[in-house]
């Protein structure tokens, strides 16, 4: 039964792991120290461990080929960390730019619908500012919340509608229509690149590589011997904590509209704020 448990225990360890999102529930901060503290607490409870396990003199006597081993260790884990936290940081900025981009075909688009008489005009703008107001209102609390966002738009839909059923009177009339279908066109991009970069998240087999890799290069470390075991603790808990704050990073920007680092919506409502200041005036 004890047995049975521990596995058990395990199990719960191996589906967090693998599961990390629960993470973006509470503040960043409480997660930081968290993390920080569980790591340090548990690098110095191994390390006491194996202070009594092995010997201080046994492992002195091997520091030269333990720390030649722990080199290699460290080195890989470090360029695991760097990798991910690279691509953490990449992603965040795609999503980022996806959605700058998007409020500005949005913009755009309201702004070429002056070209066009009523009811065209009227019919486009109400579309564009519609589509506006649930990506802000609907579909960002949605991504807050790691809800996927369906790939398609009712008021795109109507957008797309409303402009190819239009019919240009003239050259100039219709080279404007040619630019508006192109400025739907690019809206349309924007829109999947940020609902990709909401789904796009650092997959759960990277996790527990990162935190098995790092509980493996922290126990590593109990292999080194110094005399003094104020100084063998304070450098587990070092290596501990450093390892931990990447996490954390990655943790803050692997996932870029959930957690308190998220994606604004300020362009969005900036654009909207515009848009519904000319509607005003009309």
């Amino acid at each position: 039964m004890h047995a049975l448990h521990e596995w058990e225990q395990i199990g719960y360890i191996m589906h967090f792991a693998m599961n990390p999102d629960v993470v973006y529930q509470y503040p960043i901060w409480a997660v930081g120290l968290l993390l920080v503290g569980a790591t340090v607490f548990g690098a110095l409870l191994l390390e006491l461990f194996a202070r009594r396990l092995l010997p201080v003199e046994l492992r002195q006597r091997q520091n030269d080929v333990a720390a030649a081993i722990f080199s290699i260790i460290g080195v890989t884990y470090a360029v695991l960390l760097a990798f991910v936290a690279m691509l953490a940081w990449e992603g965040y900025n795609r999503a980022k730019v996806a959605s700058y981009s998007e409020a500005t075909r949005i913009e755009d688009i309201y702004n070429l619908s002056a070209g066009f008489a009523d009811p065209e005009k009227s019919s486009i703008r109400n579309e564009i500012l519609e589509y506006a107001r649930r990506v802000a209102t609907v579909e960002w609390p949605a991504q807050a919340e790691g809800r996927i966002v369906d790939q398609d738009s009712i008021y795109l839909n109507g957008l797309n509608k409303s402009a190819l059923t239009l019919h240009p009177s003239g050259q100039a009339e219709g080279d404007l229509h040619s630019i508006l279908i192109q400025a739907i066109e690019r809206l349309w991009d924007a829109r999947q690149e940020r609902l990709l970069a909401a789904q796009t998240t650092v997959p759960g087999i990277v996790w527990f590589v990162l935190i098995v890799g790092g509980a493996l290069t922290v126990a590593f470390g109990s292999f080194l011997g110094a005399p003094s075991l104020r100084m063998q603790l304070a450098m587990s808990a070092v290596l501990a904590a450093s390892g931990a704050l990447v996490l954390i990073l990655i943790i803050a920007l692997s996932n870029p509209f959930r957690g308190d680092f998220r994606v604004s919506t300020a362009p969005f409502e900036h654009v909207l704020s515009r848009m519904e200041a000319t509607a005003g005036q009309q």
